[in-house]
């Protein structure tokens, strides 16, 4: 029993050392960055365009809401089908 718990509070036993860092890429050449620079160039204006149109439909649908929390429950209120919208609804009870 006093293997068990010796084994749990115990000093740490030595692992396997660590494996050695993997090398680093080496860096591009000034000719591979000139020649990836227009395909990266066009790629990324493809990109900025459809972010900047995505942004554009999200302030149209936004302003939308707006526009229909302001004024939605108005249309129904002042339809032509009333006789006299600006009056609202008035409700009698019994003979009126």
């Amino acid at each position: 029993m006093g293997g068990l718990i010796g084994g749990l509070f115990g000093a740490p036993q030595a692992s396997a050392p660590a494996p050695a860092p993997a090398a680093l890429p080496a860096p591009p050449t000034p000719q591979q960055v000139a020649q990836a620079a227009p395909e990266t160039t066009a790629a990324q204006e493809r990109q900025e365009e459809r972010l900047d149109e995505e942004e554009r439909q999200q302030k149209e649908r936004l302003a939308a809401q707006r526009r229909a929390r302001q004024i939605g429950g108005q249309r129904l209120l002042l339809s032509p089908e009333r006789e006299n919208p600006q009056l609202g609804i008035r409700t009698t009870l019994g003979v009126g």
